[in-house]
């Protein structure tokens, strides 16, 4: 009996464990309500844009009309392309990471969600939407102090990009389904 006891207490630590995962600074719920983006910036394909000053690492991004949002940073952006296409199995395409936007003023802030194992973070990428209707990325950043992820406190922030370029914007005919984003069917995700 006491081993029976056991095994359950262990069960429902991970049980409980698994369905806390939510970053502590994770606050855009996924409310699948029409964002209105569609109407400001063309979202019916991905963006590339380089990551800061560095020009080695690439963000590729795309935004759903709804607020939900992948993106995969890479050296190599032909490998994941194809993912925001068609999506699939394959172990590149399980990297980019899903997360959620807001429109606030001429500003798409995201909140993208990283989870490995039962540690967490929340990366903060914000784009300036620019009167000709393209978008820059201005900031990626971390909050070191809230992320549960130890190798994510050295994450290279930057609050204002010093070397903001405009993204380039590749339409695709079908879109990577937005049911492959893992975190759907989490409470703390969608509110619900």
């Amino acid at each position: 009996m006491q081993r029976f006891s056991f095994i359950l207490l262990i069960l429902s630590i991970i049980i409980t464990g698994c369905s806390t995962l939510k970053p502590a600074d994770f606050s855009y719920i996924y409310d699948k309500q029409e964002t209105g983006l569609d109407s400001i910036i063309d979202i019916n394909g991905y963006y590339v844009s380089e990551r800061e000053c560095d020009t080695a690492f690439y963000s590729v991004f795309m935004f759903y009309p709804d607020g939900l949002y992948t993106v995969a940073t890479t050296s190599d952006v032909s490998m994941v392309a194809d993912c925001f296409s068609h999506g699939g199995k394959s172990r590149i395409c399980q990297y980019p990471s899903w997360g959620t936007y807001r429109i606030l003023g001429d500003t798409i802030k995201t909140q993208t969600i990283i989870i490995e194992g039962m540690g967490t973070a929340t990366i903060f990428r914000d784009y300036l939407i620019l009167p000709d209707k393209s978008v820059m990325n201005i900031s990626d950043y971390v909050q070191p102090e809230k992320t549960r992820l130890m190798f994510m406190a050295n994450y290279p922030s930057f609050h204002t990009n010093s070397c903001s370029k405009v993204s380039r914007f590749f339409p695709l005919e079908n879109k990577r389904d937005k049911s492959e984003c893992p975190y759907l069917k989490s409470k703390w995700f969608t509110g619900k």
